[in-house]
This record gives structure tokens, C-alpha cells and sequence, in this order.
């Protein structure tokens, strides 16, 4: 039993890793943005990121990890072209929706609970998502009226 307990840690420890190194490729990917260039698609990625961290943390909380406290986190802020006041395109309200994510990301992650990482992981993705659509759909719309 020992040795199927610790096959299935190591296994949920190695989706966390990855889960954990895509997140950072998201943010990157915002951080070394060109302005305005492909970020529906930015967005998208960042929301895929975010859901593979949600399971990958549901996995860990279900087999008795912990997260490992972030001490900070709560005033840390996305990267530039994420921010509030810095031209963001999209409805106002998914900003709004995205900005709550990520003060509940940051507040959860100051902790040691996984679940609520998890859960926090979850709505980040939801928003970016939403957002990944809307700035596409505005884009098609763009591309349509210029040409």
C-alpha cells in the first residue's frame, strides 16, 4: 500500500511541477508582450494555465499536500499589461471580474490551504477565459470594419 501511496504522490508532485512551470510560461508570455499583439491569445493561454494549476492543486489537496505559503503575495500585482489604468481592451466588467481573481488568487496563496488555491486557480481561469473571448470577438470585429 506504502509503495502505491508514494507512486501516486510523486505522480500529483510531477502534474504540480508542470502545472506550476506553464503558469510561469503564461506569465511570461505577458510580461515580454508586444503591445496588443495575439493577447486573446495570451489570455487564453493564461486561462489554460490557470485551470491545469486548479487541477493539479485539487490533485495535491486530495492526496494531503499543502501549498507552500507565497509571504507578500497579497500586494503583488500581474504583470503590466494586465493591469488596471493601462489600456486594457475588453468590457469593464470582465476586467472587474479578473481584477477580484486576482486579489482572491493572492490572498490564497499567502496560505497553506490547497483547496482554496485550487478554488482560486479556478476563477482566475474562468475570468481569463471569459476575457480571451471577448477581446477575440472584439478583435473579429476590428479585423471585419477595417477591411
Amino acid at each position: 500500500m506504502t509503495d502505491d501511496a508514494d507512486r501516486q504522490r510523486a505522480q500529483v508532485m510531477r502534474r504540480v511541477r508542470q502545472a506550476s512551470n506553464d503558469w510561469a510560461e503564461a506569465m511570461r508570455a505577458h510580461k515580454l508582450a508586444p503591445p496588443d499583439r495575439d493577447f486573446s491569445a495570451r489570455l487564453a493561454a493564461l486561462a489554460d494555465a490557470a485551470a491545469n494549476e486548479q487541477v493539479a492543486w485539487e490533485h495535491a489537496h486530495a492526496a494531503g499536500l499543502i501549498w507552500r505559503p507565497v509571504p507578500g503575495a497579497e500586494g503583488a500585482e500581474p504583470p503590466y499589461e494586465l493591469r488596471a489604468g493601462t489600456g486594457r481592451r475588453g468590457p469593464r466588467e470582465l476586467w472587474d471580474r479578473f481584477d477580484s481573481s486576482v486579489a482572491t488568487l493572492n490572498r490564497a496563496i499567502t496560505g497553506s490551504d490547497a483547496a482554496a488555491v485550487a478554488d482560486a486557480f479556478g476563477e482566475m481561469s474562468d475570468a481569463a477565459r471569459a476575457l480571451a473571448e471577448a477581446v477575440a470577438r472584439e478583435d473579429r470585429s476590428s479585423a471585419r470594419g477595417a477591411a
